[in-house]
This record gives C-alpha cells, sequence and structure tokens, in this order.
C-alpha cells in the first residue's frame, strides 16, 4: 500500500508495511507531474500511482479511507466467460449499473441526469459462450477496470443525498447478481473507490487537475472508457465488496462542486462517442483526446499539460503501453444489432440476473430488512390495463429489415399487449423464433401478415395490425369497441374509383391490373362481399378503395373472412394500400365501424419532422415514428400514452 501525503500531512508516517511518500519525497521523485500537481488536492494519487507502476504494479487497486472491505479479500473477476455483457439500449448512451444490481431507483455520481429512468428496462448480451470468438472480441473484449460497489452509502451524487435523506447509510445491493461487463459504446461512470485497475490499463489512472474534487474521478472515469475501446478492453463493474462509512460532508457544498457534472456530462458522452483520432499510439491518443476535452471546454489546458508529462514519466519508468486497435463504432453497432436478442425473449443472461435479484428479495430480505428495496426491472412487466387486450393478437409488420426497433418497441407496448406476433423481411438467425419471415417486397403486401396471422393464431378476440414505425395510442384504443372493425372510413370523392370513370386524382396506384383480376376471380370475392362494396361505393362492378395500410384492427367474428380475402389480394399481388381499405369494405359495412377511430398519417416532411406536434387525445395512431432512430421517441411516445386525455 502507498499513501501519498499532501501538505497538512505529517512529514513523517507509518504504518506496517505501507509506503508513505512525504511531500519532500515526492520531490525527488523526479516525476514531470509533481511539477503541475497541485497541493490540497485529491489529485496528488496521480504520484502514488505513477510510483506503484514504477515499482513493478502489474495492477493498481484505487481507494478512499471511507471504505471498509466486508471479507478477508476483496475479490474481483479473473474470467471473462463468467461475466454478463451488459449495454446501452437504442434510448441512449449510458446504463446505470445499479438497476442490475437491483436498484434501478439510485444511480450513480456521474450519470447523465436525462436519462435517469428508472422503469427503463436493462439491456443485456447474449451469453458469451454463444457467441463466435471475432464477435466475443468486438462485444465483449477483456475486462481491464473493474468497479466493485459500495453498501450502505453508496457513490450517488449530491441532488440523490438532498432529496433522499431517509435512506442514505443504509442502500444494499444484491450480491447474488453476476457481475457485468460493459459493451464498446456504452458508458457508465465509475470512481476512484474500490476500483481495480489491471497492467493494460494503468496509464488510465491520471486523475484531471482542472476539475473539482467531485468531478476529478468521473471525468477520468468518462475518457478512460473511450481510450478502454481503442486498445480492445472494457470495463466491469462487480458486486459490494465494502461498506461506504462515508466522511462528513456538507451535501450543498457538494452539489455545487458537482455542477460540471450536472450540466455537461451528457454532452460529454455525446463527445467521447463522436470523438476519433488518428494516432496509432495509445501515448498520442491520451494526449489527442486530452486536447480536444480541453478545446470543447471540458477540462482546461493545464490538464494537456498534465497528460503530456504523465505519458512522458510512464515511459521513463518502463510502462508499456498496449496496442492500439481502433474502436469501429459502425462495427459495434451492426455486430450487435446482428446478435441482439429481443425483450420478447428472456435471454440466459436476463435470467440469470432476474432469478440472483429474485433470490436476494426472497432470502435476504427477512434478516437484512434494506434487501427489501430489491427490484427487478422485468423486460415484460404487464400493466393492469394490458387487461383490454388480454385476447388481443398485436401483429407488428416490418417493411425493411431495420430489426433494432424491436427492443424499443416493446418497451413501450409490450406492458400492454400480453401477445404480441412480428413478422418481416430477411429475418437473421437469432432471430427467426421472435420474427415470422415474409418475402422482401418493401410492404407492397403488407397485409399479408394480418392474414397469416389469422391462419397461425385462429382464437384471438381480435388482430390488430400495425407497421413498426405507427405509434399507437393504448389508453384511446381501449376505449374502442373490440368487436367492431377499426379503421376510417374512405372517402367517396377522393378514395374510391368506378374503373369505367377517371380517377380521383393522379395518384399511381389507380388503374392498375391488379384490382381487375381480383374482380375477374370468382373465388376472390363472395356476393355478398360484392354487395357490401356496391352498397357502400354506389358502384355496381368494379371499382377500387384506397386506404393508408399502417393499422387496423378486425374482430375476431370477422378474422377468417378477412384473412381470405386477404390471401386472395396476396395472390393478385394487390397493392397495399389498395388492399386494405377495400377488403375491410367487403367485410363489413362501414357503418358498423368504429366511429371513434382517428389515424394521423404526416404525408408532408415538415409533419413529419414535427411529429410530436400530433400526439393529441382522441388519435389512436400516427404514422411515421421512427422508434430506431429517434433517441427521445420512446420517451415521448409512452408520455403521449400516459398523458393525453382519451375520448
Amino acid at each position: 500500500m502507498v499513501v501519498v501525503a499532501d501538505r497538512k500531512s505529517p512529514a513523517e508516517w507509518t504504518c506496517g508495511s505501507c509506503v508513505y511518500l512525504s511531500i519532500q519525497d515526492q520531490k525527488c521523485l523526479g516525476y514531470g507531474i509533481v511539477e503541475v500537481t497541485p497541493t490540497d488536492a485529491y489529485t496528488r494519487k496521480n504520484i502514488g500511482y505513477l510510483w506503484a507502476i514504477q515499482q513493478g504494479a502489474t495492477k493498481v487497486f484505487d481507494t478512499d479511507d471511507d471504505n471498509i472491505p466486508t471479507g478477508k479479500n476483496i475479490i474481483f473477476e479473473n474470467s471473462t466467460e463468467s461475466v454478463v455483457g451488459y449495454r446501452s439500449d437504442n434510448e441512449g448512451k449510458s446504463v446505470n449499473i445499479y438497476a442490475h444490481f437491483g436498484r434501478p431507483d439510485i444511480w450513480p455520481r456521474g450519470f447523465p441526469l436525462q436519462e435517469i429512468d428508472m422503469r427503463r428496462p436493462t439491456s443485456y448480451l447474449p451469453e458469451y459462450e454463444s457467441l463466435p470468438e471475432q464477435v466475443r472480441n468486438i462485444l465483449s473484449p477483456p475486462m481491464m477496470i473493474q468497479q466493485g460497489l459500495a453498501d450502505l452509502d453508496p457513490d450517488v451524487d449530491a441532488i440523490f443525498r438532498l432529496t433522499h435523506v431517509q435512506e442514505l447509510k443504509q442502500v444494499k445491493f444484491c450480491k447474488k447478481s453476476p457481475s457485468i461487463r460493459l459493451s464498446p459504446g456504452t458508458f457508465c461512470p465509475f470512481n476512484s473507490q474500490n476500483t481495480l485497475f489491471s497492467y493494460d490499463a494503468l496509464w488510465g489512472l491520471v486523475l484531471p487537475i482542472s476539475v473539482s474534487f467531485r468531478v476529478c474521478d468521473i471525468w477520468r472515469g468518462y475518457w478512460v472508457q473511450r481510450l478502454l475501446w481503442d486498445v480492445n478492453g472494457s470495463l466491469s463493474f462487480t458486486k459490494p465488496t465494502v461498506d461506504q462509512i462515508r466522511n462528513a460532508h456538507n451535501y450543498l457544498d457538494d452539489f455545487n462542486d458537482e455542477l460540471r457534472i450536472y450540466n455537461q456530462t451528457a454532452k460529454f458522452i455525446d463527445f467521447l462517442d463522436s470523438w476519433k483520432s488518428t494516432s496509432k499510439d495509445l501515448e498520442d491518443r491520451i494526449v489527442d483526446l486530452m486536447k480536444a476535452m480541453a478545446e470543447n471546454k471540458f477540462v482546461e489546458y493545464r490538464d494537456v499539460d498534465l497528460a503530456e508529462r504523465w505519458v512522458k514519466d510512464l515511459q521513463n519508468v518502463g510502462y508499456i503501453f498496449p496496442k492500439v486497435t481502433p474502436y469501429e463504432k459502425q462495427t459495434v453497432q451492426t455486430t450487435l444489432f446482428a446478435h441482439e436478442e429481443p425483450r420478447l425473449r428472456l435471454q440466459k443472461t436476463r435470467q440469470l440476473s432476474n432469478n440472483a435479484l429474485k433470490q436476494c428479495q426472497l432470502e435476504e430480505a427477512v434478516i437484512d430488512p434494506p434487501m427489501s428495496r430489491i427490484q427487478i426491472t422485468e423486460s415484460r412487466v404487464v400493466r393492469e390495463d394490458s387487461a383490454k387486450f388480454k385476447d388481443i393478437l398485436l401483429i407488428v409488420n416490418f417493411n425493411h429489415p431495420t430489426y433494432a426497433a424491436i427492443t424499443p418497441y416493446l418497451s413501450i407496448y409490450a406492458p400492454y399487449f400480453p401477445n404480441i406476433a412480428f413478422y418481416g423481411p430477411k429475418v437473421p438467425a437469432h432471430l427467426h423464433d421472435i420474427v415470422t419471415e415474409v418475402p422482401y417486397d418493401k410492404g407492397f403486401t403488407g397485409y399479408r401478415s394480418l392474414a397469416d396471422a389469422i391462419h397461425k393464431y385462429p382464437d384471438y378476440a381480435g388482430y390488430l395490425y400495425t407497421n413498426d414505425d405507427a405509434a399507437l395510442n393504448v389508453f384511446q384504443l381501449a376505449q374502442l369497441d373490440l368487436d367492431k372493425v377499426w379503421k376510417r372510413v374512405p372517402d367517396l370523392a377522393s378514395e374510391v374509383h368506378d374503373r369505367k370513370k377517371p380517377p380521383p386524382s393522379d395518384w399511381f396506384w389507380w388503374g392498375k391490373p391488379e384490382i381487375k383480376r381480383v374482380w375477374d376471380d370468382p373465388q376472390a370475392l363472395t356476393a355478398d362481399q360484392r354487395n357490401r362494396i356496391a352498397a357502400f361505393s354506389g358502384v355496381d362492378g368494379l371499382v377500387e378503395i384506397s386506404a393508408p395500410g399502417d393499422a387496423a384492427y378486425v374482430p375476431g367474428r370477422l378474422s377468417a373472412e378477412m384473412a381470405h380475402v386477404l390471401d386472395k389480394f396476396v395472390e393478385h399481388k394487390v397493392h397495399l394500400e389498395m388492399a386494405l381499405g377495400l377488403a375491410l369494405v367487403a367485410v363489413e359495412p362501414t357503418e358498423k365501424w368504429e366511429k371513434r377511430w382517428q389515424e394521423k398519417y404526416l404525408w408532408a416532411k415538415e409533419e413529419r419532422a414535427d411529429w410530436r406536434e400530433y400526439l393529441k387525445e382522441g388519435v389512436g395512431m400516427i404514422h411515421p415514428v421512427k422508434l430506431m432512430t429517434d433517441a427521445r421517441a420512446r420517451k415521448d411516445v409512452a408520455l403521449w400514452i400516459e398523458s393525453v386525455n382519451v375520448v
């Protein structure tokens, strides 16, 4: 153990085998960083880090005086295979690792305030052993830094401490939870307490000197994570191995010291996520990144000087920097997508985590009351509101293989719809049990998904068909009659075409031969169906009816008839928007349709950019809303569902 003195420390001090570096000792070491490291500062630890490396340390355990080990040994993971992979989801770049250990209601100091959401499900990678070796190296590189959690008074920010006074000094995390490793591209703050640095990460020990005491280790943690990805390394978190008996602090002073964290963390993460360097050596990249941080005002330029001195000192003491294998963001994202397991299926990794939390809840809460606060962010928490749709099948059609949208889609709708079926083209192998494959015709016959689902699952009370880029207001839909068709009645003037007359507009699909083939096919439409079409349209014979095809509901009593009609339309290759309206009119008179159904289509470019403006009461469906590409879309749609008045 090495203890680094400061001005208020005694000139001499001994304690067993501890090495004590007095102020005078530090000046004699010959390190460049000594000249620029301030006194009366936490960052004097930098001198101790460097001294340990010079003595040949292969690992450095970073801790504080108020962390008390709970066992004889502080144990960290040695095996990459035993650690569960953890990643950020489509909602942001950060993860709250406290949620994995059973406390989603708490967040670590340095976590971006904009991403605090205790209902946000955790995102896990598939089992390490199930991944090909090349994929392991991309998504689950070796652990180089491990942060152990702390019980009782863990490292949270002053906002939490000021607003949750009753919880302080009695927080417990689940010790049965498996350790987790963050995939590249995923951020989580870590501190200088109970943290183990392996040899290949010792370059990342340096604490910035131009920011406050409450910021320096958090800023270090973030920039080090970004550089870890460039040396094929990862950050991991383990169960609590210490109790923190926190030294006395003034929480308002802490709050003021942490203002940079509150104001800049989200921007800092965005900056790090997009930062690149052309330097081939890690030594240069360290300085490159610190310069960029100074240019963007995350630190001051004296930290650039510190970084240059730190790198030179490391070289002088014989430290060997790891080789650079540049992080490729697109490669990681593509690989994640190719091996992503949607939350519709409970992966073994998630199941392992959930089982551990359940054991903590059941076994330890009896003898350890704080453990009763352990929570599980289940992947499919079914709300009471879902009772309305317990016998309804939600059919989600993908016109394109954009399956990264499955996870955000489920995060919104799975709590309301217990039964969901996904359809789409070019389904990757790992999603075959989640998505039913259909031909890739870019949605031309997307309605075939509705027909297939009715055939495959014939016993539901109703079938709600939609596309992945349509937003549904569940509470509004819950007011509608499940025994009626949900679809806007086609407009007779603009959406009905008597083929004996000119079309109502220059729309491309009017007058195509496919509809004529349907009318000429005696098996396609029954006499009753043709009569219903004639009664609605006022046209006796060949007529076309158009309707947008991104959402419609078919009650179970009409489902078999509807599926037969749609099968025939697929056979004759009728375009979606020429098929769905005509089929619905054929099977049910429009006067029996649900009159309260409202749908909003955003055809203009400016409307699509401002889609949030149309999240209003009474509207049951809006199209398009790209959940996959809009980071705020999930929260905004969820807020729409929960906040607007139903009519």
